[in-house]
């Protein structure tokens, strides 16, 4: 199961720049995988872009997703892409959705391993975080001891969540095999994101202030301490560039551990600090913090089910220009009933906290979201989407977003 923000994937399909860092283990062979889905279906919202002065409307909702896999004995890519377009019935037009996602590992030799990704995101009130559409089982996930990205599990960019968010990003690195027990990894990576359409409606003009480059890299050294366990240390920096040359720039280090609990569930988590220096450009002033950062996960993924869940903690950069403590939630689940039918769901918790020199308070994103689809015959199915949606910060909020919509498949490519 992916949702639409894939959460916990280094396909990353919607959110910031992925930097996983893998084990150097011998790459598998695989099948070649290559498939379209086509869906229709009709649905309720009662607040889709999360604004204090939202409405609740039906909808008529059209989306694909396209997937091609292939791989060999060394090297394992692919290319997925998921659009929608989604047309609400009482006066709020067309919204559009898109994740470009492509990604390839390779094993160059017995001691070195090189990986990379690109992608594209639009997004609008965070609705690709309530999406599903089908996992590959081409698809390589990525380390749970690494985070999918330098920063949160959730981009956090809240501020802006009324807005239309695109994102491109990209990242590359490397794996190299020092001993029998040691492994050195290398990522870099960068990102670019930019935001359409007012906050509220009587916001002013200006968002390029929104704006950011983010630049990311990440050093890791591992050691096999036996069968089951790993530790190591690890050592992240980040630089985000604004408007009126602002910039955050954070670093620190962190320890980190794999534990394989058995052949199919791991658990893995690190913990250290982050150093984060603000500087407010133009605006006037500076200031510097260092503060706790974690993370853990725990992933089970058998043939029938899977589940992945992730807790994260740290200062983060976010649009405007600001370095929140951030905190996140983020769990996957998804289970085959029988051969015809199967569910699925999400749960993502995002907390930003307040910002003193901008006078905003916390900040909390709640979704929610369940899928129940039933196969017709090899290629087509119907089913049931739900979501809800709330969020919250310092004065009114807006009302909940509680929907769901009736929906039918068509897949054409590869038959499971």
């Amino acid at each position: 199961m992916m949702s639409g923000s894939t959460l916990l994937r280094a396909l990353a399909g919607a959110s910031l720049l992925p930097l996983a860092v893998a084990s150097p283990a011998q790459a598998q062979s695989r099948p070649n995988e290559t498939y379209l889905n086509l869906e229709a279906g009709l649905g309720y919202s009662t607040n889709p872009e999360l604004r204090l002065d939202g409405r609740s409307s039906g909808f008529g909702r059209v989306s694909a997703y396209g997937f091609h896999g292939w791989g060999s004995e060394r090297s394992t890519s692919s290319v997925s892409a998921y659009l929608e377009n989604t047309s609400y019935f009482r006066g709020l037009g067309n919204r559009q959705l898109a994740s470009l996602n492509a990604t390839n590992s390779t094993q160059v030799n017995e001691k070195v391993r090189v990986f990379g990704n690109l992608g594209f995101s639009a997004d609008y009130g965070s609705q690709l975080s309530s999406r599903f559409f089908g996992a590959p089982s081409f698809t390589v996930p990525a380390d749970p001891v690494i985070p999918a990205t330098s920063v949160i599990v959730i981009g956090p960019d809240l501020v802006a969540l009324s807005q239309r968010q695109y994102r491109v990003f990209g990242s590359g690195g490397a794996s190299f095999v020092i001993s029998p027990r040691d492994s050195l990894n290398f990522t870099v990576g960068a990102q670019r994101a930019w935001f359409k359409g007012a906050a509220t409606a009587n916001a002013t003009a200006g968002n390029d202030l929104l704006d950011y480059n983010a630049y990311d890299a990440t050093v890791a050294w591992r050691r096999q301490v036996n069968e089951r366990l790993s530790a190591g240390l690890r050592v992240i920096g980040n630089r985000s560039d604004y408007t009126q040359g602002r910039s955050i720039t954070s670093y620190g280090p962190q320890v980190t551990a794999d534990l394989q609990l058995d052949e199919r569930t791991q658990l893995g988590g690190a913990i250290g600090f982050v150093r984060t220096e603000r500087d407010f450009g133009t605006v006037g002033g500076n200031s510097n913090s260092t503060d706790l950062a974690l993370d853990a996960s725990l992933c089970r993924d058998l043939e029938y089910e899977r589940f992945c869940g992730r807790i994260a903690r740290r200062t983060q950069s976010v649009a405007l220009g600001t370095a929140p403590t951030t905190s996140s939630l983020a769990a996957d689940y998804s289970r085959q009933l029988s051969a015809r039918d199967q569910v699925q769901a999400s749960v993502i918790f995002v907390s930003t906290g307040p910002v003193p020199e901008l006078n905003t308070g916390r900040q909390n994103l709640y979704t929610v979201a369940g899928s129940f689809d039933r196969k017709i015959n090899t290629r087509l199915s119907a089913g049931v989407n739900l979501s809800a949606r709330k969020y919250t910060f310092a004065g009114p909020d807006p009302k909940a977003d509680i929907g769901g919509s009736l929906f039918i498949r068509n897949r054409f490519g590869s038959v499971r």
